[in-house]
């Protein structure tokens, strides 16, 4: 088979890598450039770690000619300033004329051809759930919200040991965690065999939608 190579803007952190590499077949490479970024949730910082060009100079030291396709996974960044997910894509395809996904884009997209209810769960305040939750169309599929208010990045890539206390056996409907740091791939298919729903994740569509792009 072919071998694929994406291309990963990825904050420094990288707590939550495999929870990216455990859902891409054997054919996909993902290359991961970093750049720095404070760990916090406060929504006044992380709305200025939304620079393009500190992201493209990290994906600078990538391979570029090797790469088929390029994401971008700053959930919360690209939520909190206008339109940023859209011009982020826009921005990276002409510079390396590259398809290029946003986190964000593939959480909408997903929303948008749904058609049966689903609940949110946010690692983030509501401040910026609620910026997430006015760019879907279809409000309607929306069952429930939840803002699980975490400060750092640590506390969302730890999401598991919270999963009781979530009490996920009561949702009647699939559930969407969102978020670009979230790792849930560790209890999806026991929830779905237990109680028949899916749980999804952002980080999860994200590379479906770019497994899509390259077939």
């Amino acid at each position: 088979m072919k071998k694929r190579y994406i291309g990963m803007a990825w904050p420094s952190d990288g707590l939550n890598d495999s929870e990216y590499w455990k859902y891409l077949p054997k054919n996909y490479e993902l290359l991961i450039s970093r750049y720095n970024v404070s760990g916090s949730l406060n929504p006044n910082i992380l709305k200025k770690e939304a620079n393009l060009k500190k992201i493209s100079k990290s994906l600078e030291f990538l391979n570029i000619k090797k790469l088929n396709i390029l994401i971008l996974c700053d959930f919360a960044a690209s939520v909190l300033n206008n339109n940023y997910y859209k011009n982020s894509e826009l921005y990276f395809q002409e510079k390396f004329n590259l398809p290029c996904l946003n986190i964000v884009s593939s959480s909408l997209n997903f929303l948008r051809n749904r058609k049966k209810n689903i609940s949110i769960i946010s690692p983030y305040k509501n401040t910026i759930t609620k910026k997430f939750i006015d760019l879907i169309d279809n409000k309607k599929i929306i069952s429930s919200i939840s803002n699980l208010s975490f400060k750092s990045e640590e506390e969302i890539e730890d999401v598991k040991h919270l999963v009781n206390d979530l009490k996920l056996n009561n949702y009647k409907n699939d559930i969407l965690f969102i978020g670009g740091g979230i790792t849930v791939s560790s209890f999806t298919r026991y929830y779905k065999k237990k109680y028949g729903f899916n749980i999804y994740s952002s980080p999860l569509i994200l590379i479906k939608d770019t497994i899509k792009a390259l077939k």
